[in-house]
Parts: C-alpha cells; structure tokens; sequence
C-alpha cells in the first residue's frame, strides 16, 4: 500500500498539482468527503489498485504437509500441526490432499495426547478420499486414542483396521507383525490412560455493584468530561488494589495475521483442530459453530477480500477498520437508518453522554458507543489524514469489485468515478476512513502469555476502556480472557481519583522523552503524569524503602510482610500459583503497606506489582507450546 501512495504522490508531483490538491482536500469537512476525494484522486492519476491473492490449490496443500512431515519427524508436534493446518486450508474442497492433510495432523495430536481432536481428524480424513492403502494406520490411531479416553467401542476400531489390512503394500513378515499387533490390541483390556494436566480454566469474576450508566463496570467508576482531560473515569469511592472495576466484551475483535493457523478467526481462541473456511486460505475456524457465526456476521464480505488487501500489504488496522464498517452496517441491515442515527451523535450537545444508548447507557456491544470515540482528526496533519483517506479509498475499492457489501446491484466493474457517486459507497467508505482514526489512539491489545511473554493474539475494539487516559505509571491493569477483557485496580485509588491505564510506555522501562515523543506522535498530547513531571529513573536505577527515612519499626515491618515475595516470584514464573491459593491475597496486602509507608518511586512496589500483573496473566489467555521437541525413540 505505501508503494501505491508512493506512486500517486510521484504523479502528482509531476503534475505540479500537489498544492492545489492539499488546499482542497485541508478544506473538506467529513469523512465521507475525505474518502470520497481519494478515490477521485486514484481515478484521475490511474493509480487504482492492483491487486491479487492466494487461492486454494492441491500443490500448495501438498507442499504445505510435506513440510509438516519434516517438522514432525523433528519432533515439533505443536508447529506441525500449524503446518498441517495450513495445508488444510489450502487444500480443495473433499480432495484426497486435505483427507491426507486431516490424517497426517491428527498423528501430531495423537503425539500430543490431544486424543479427541485426533478422532475428529481421524473422521474426517475417513469421510473424503483417503486411500485405502493408508486406512489401517488410521483405524489404528483411532483405536489407540478410544483406548486412552477409555472408550470400549476402541475394539471396533482396531477391527476396522484388520479388515483393510490387505490393501496395505507391506511385505509378508510386517503385514503378520502388524496383524499380531493389532490382534494384541483387540484382546487387552480398555484402559484408561491418565492424561497430562490441563491448565485450570479461572472462572471470569463477576461485578458485585454494577454500574448504572455503564453495563459492564463497577458502580465504582464514573464518567467525567473536562475540556482538558475530555472524557475520562474517575473513582466514586475508596477502591482497594485487586478489586475488578469492569469485565467488558470487545464490539468486534481481529486475529493477528500470523496466528490464522493456530487460533479461530472469530473467537481467538487456541485450537489444535481448526476448521477451513470453504473458499480462502485467510480464515480457519475452532468450530462449525464459529465458522457459521463468522460468515454471518463479516466473512461473507471479507471472504474474497482480506486475501488481496494482505497481497497490497494493508496493515491490521486497515484490516480491522474494513471490519468494524461490515460489522456495522451488518448489524443494522439498513444503511440508510444508521447514518440518520450516526448523525444524531454527530450533533450531541453533551460531550459526555455522547454516543449513549436511548436507555440512557454506554453499551459496549452498540456500535455508537465505538463511533463517539476520540478520532483526532483536528490534530492530524494534511498527510496523515489523507494517507488514511487513500487507505480507505482502496479497501473500498476492492470491497467493490469483490465483495456484495454495496448490493448485489452494483456492477462489479463500475468505472471509479462512478463508485465516487455511489451514496451507499461514500457512506461505508467514509466509516472505513473514520475507523482508521479511531484506532491508533483507541483499540486495545488481546493478549495471550506464552512462557514468560506476552503476546499479541489479536486486536479488540473497547469503548469502554477506551475513555481511560494514559499514566507512565498506571493505577489499573486489563486482563485477557477468553471473550473478555477483566480491568483490575492495581493500587489504592482515593474517591474522586483518575483511573489511569498505560498505552505501552511505562516509566521503568522508558526513558521520559521518548515516551513523551511516542504519546505526542499517536495519542496527540503531552503527558503530565507524576513519572514525567518529577523524572522518575528506569527500573534498574529505582530507590528501595530502605533507603527512606522510614521509622525502623515501619522497615521492620515491610520487612516482614515482603518475606514471601521472592518465593511468589519463582511459583508466578514456574506457572504454579495455585500452590499457594493465598499468594494474590497477601501480594495485594503487600501493595497496601507499601502505598501506606513507602514514596514512590520504589523499586519494591513495582517488583510485587509486576509479580501482581504476572498472576493475572496466568489466569488469564495462555498458549502452552512444549520448549522442546518430542522425545525420539532409541
């Protein structure tokens, strides 16, 4: 896409038209009319793109799984069953390639003792065109997998494979071998395997008081506008480190691009038995279930299009702009009707309330709350919003010619200028564009720990979070779960206090200009906050209380109460918490005395906090590879 731009600016340029161009585009008002005028612009200097993608095909799936083979006889079962994955999705429709696909994945999971997802591959592999020649290995493991969930109709199984044991292309020694082996299986007792420990699945907490105004929160939280801090949340009462101050549902939310063969592309979660999307390579599905709830809500429209947009080299946020608009409209039916609605809050006179729902409240799954956020736009410089305006432009080109999102009725062909007339195509577009400004200052991270790290899983749309402002040193921490994200206090927050997340640039890890440059650069505005204002140093140069002028019975007391803080770092990062089913309790009680005796800044309150925050991400989205290949066999 930036080769694209770069091309339009080198026409332009020629033209000598640049300045012209830049007065009129600085003068236009709306996003539709920004968007609307890009598109003119990819007409007028031929600059439309030119697009392609990856579509499925028998050669790539079999190249895909041979490299999955290689990686398996490694011993990397997890990365196989990746490979495996994407073989599958390249692979046609009810072809022998992705029957052999199914096969060769379900052996990584039998490896794995990922036992019922090998049976579900099992099935499927035997439901296309396997060959026969194979299909005694198959009854095989699936025999050996009913054995080790305890399941007596294993017999059957191991039966099934005796009776296609002819069809094997074996010598005469190792078809007897195998015959014996099999019969060995028949004759044993059925008996149950015990399986390796799942992780504990942590219950998502509950709100005890919930909020009036905002579904989602504790009635803990207000929300407040000034002209200086815009909207923003603040404490009604005492709040205690630990307490859950909201548990909210993102809108809509996007897979990262490199996690399509590992996690579902509608719910995120960590499958390893994914589903393929029946017509692209770009969507893979940890359910039938998702697949249909996907294809319903956005990937009917996206199906024929994210392909070319990642082949143009469209960043996520442009992915993800594109979505929030088919979700949008997709859910309203009638374009028409939203944009009357889009423009009632266009017009609200209260910036508080604005983009609340007609009960009076901010819903998180209603898209006029995400719409009412923060866009930055007067603050954008005439290079940034229409570089954002081109982007817009060529997703909705290409939505156009390969997608119905406008109406079946449009010719797919339609000459650009035209489109640019098009009212329905003006108004998605304009969204689009409108998105593409919500998004850096607002869309949070979904998060996955994986070892010792954090990992992005995917992108969620937040309205809620969104309102909070940016500390270097934060008073709140979020938590990824499964379909939510849990907001927790970190420390002792006063009533009438702000509530303070950190956009990604704390104080002890980055040194005050250059988070002062970053914040400037996307949020637009120059943190004040406490770290920034009195220079707090880097981690490695923070004060411990023992250097304060703390009385020695104060000392003495931390001392006491810190006792177990180095044991609770070794079981937070060996993973064992429930070890010790009071550890979160006493650390919270830890943070309290610090805040009690302690000046910050102090290189104790944030060792517990980040032991704090490791806890939490431990009950939260795990991905649990093996750190080293499966063991081969002397």
């Amino acid at each position: 896409m930036e080769e694209l731009l770069s091309t339009l600016n080198r026409r332009i340029l020629a033209t000598k038209e640049n300045h012209e161009l830049v007065n009129r585009f600085s003068k236009l008002e709306t996003d539709e009319e920004r968007m609307t005028f890009a598109l003119k612009v990819l007409s007028k200097y031929d600059v439309l793109p030119n697009y392609e993608s990856k579509y499925k095909n028998s050669e790539e799936s079999t190249k895909l799984r041979e490299q999955g083979n290689r990686v398996f006889i490694g011993g990397w079962d997890y990365k196989a069953v990746e490979k495996y994955s994407e073989s599958i999705a390249y692979a046609i429709e009810s072809s022998e390639e992705l029957a052999l696909a199914y096969a060769n994945r379900s052996a990584a999971q039998f490896r794995m003792e990922k036992y019922e997802e090998s049976i579900g591959d099992i099935d499927r592999a035997l439901s296309l065109n396997y060959p026969d020649k194979l299909k005694t290995k198959l009854f095989e493991r699936k025999g050996l997998c009913l054995t080790a969930l305890g399941r007596p109709d294993a017999e059957l199984s191991f039966k099934e494979a005796l009776n296609w044991l002819d069809k094997m292309s074996l010598s005469e020694e190792k078809t007897k071998k195998l015959k014996n082996q099999l019969k060995t299986f028949i004759s044993a007792p059925c008996a149950f395997v015990e399986l390796p420990a799942t992780p504990i699945e942590y219950q998502l907490p509950e709100i005890i008081s919930l909020n009036k105004e905002v579904p989602c929160a504790s009635d803990a939280l207000a929300i407040k506008y000034s002209k200086e801090l815009g909207r923003h949340l603040v404490a009604t009462r005492k709040i205690k480190p630990g307490e859950i101050l909201a548990v909210e549902k993102p809108f809509c939310s996007i897979l990262m691009p490199e996690n399509v063969y590992t996690h579902c592309s509608n719910c995120l979660q960590v499958s390893w038995a994914m589903h393929p999307c029946k017509y692209c390579v770009y969507a893979m599905y940890c359910s039938e279930t998702c697949k249909d709830q996907a294809w319903n809500e956005y990937h009917d429209v996206e199906c024929g299009v994210v392909g070319s947009l990642l082949n143009l080299q469209l960043h996520m946020q442009g992915l993800f702009g594109m979505r929030l608009a088919i979700v949008a409209t997709e859910k309203t039916k009638n374009w028409k009707e939203l944009k009357i609605k889009l423009a009632k809050i266009d017009h609200s006179e209260d910036p508080r309330t604005r983009g609340y729902s007609e009960d009076g409240k901010f819903h998180s799954d209603q898209y006029s709350s995400l719409y009412s956020l923060v866009t930055n736009t007067d603050k954008r410089s005439v290079q940034d919003l229409f570089g954002r305006a081109f982007n817009a432009a060529c997703i909705t080109y290409v939505l156009s010619r390969e997608s119905d999102l406008f109406g079946k009725e449009l010719p797919k062909m339609l000459d650009t200028d035209s489109l640019a007339e098009n009212p329905k195509v003006r108004f998605i577009g304009g969204l689009i564009l409108k998105h593409l400004q919500i998004i850096p200052s607002n869309i949070h991270s979904f998060g996955e720990l994986r070892g010792l790290e954090n990992y992005e899983r995917g992108a969620a749309a937040m309205p809620f979070y969104s309102l909070i402002n940016h500390s270097c040193d934060p008073n709140v921490t979020r938590q990824s779960r499964p379909k939510h994200i849990v907001l927790y206090a970190l420390y002792p927050i006063a009533e009438g206090e702000q509530i303070f997340d950190n956009y990604g640039l704390h104080y002890a890890l980055t040194v005050k200009n250059e988070r002062q440059e970053k914040l400037r650069k996307q949020f637009y505005f120059d943190c004040e906050c406490r770290p920034c204002r009195e220079e707090w140093p880097l981690y490695d140069q923070l004060p411990s209380y023992q250097k304060q002028s703390l009385t020695q019975h104060n000392k003495n007391r931390l001392n006491k109460v810190l006792q177990k803080h180095h044991r609770y770092i070794e079981l937070a990062y060996d993973g064992k918490i429930e070890n010790d089913p009071n550890m979160l309790q006493n650390l919270v009680k830890m943070i309290e005395l610090l805040f009690d005796l302690v000046e910050k800044p102090c290189i104790e309150i944030n060792k517990v906090v980040e032991t704090v925050k490791r806890v939490y991400a431990l009950q939260g989205n795990r991905f649990d590879v093996p750190d080293k290949p499966y063991p081969k066999k002397a």
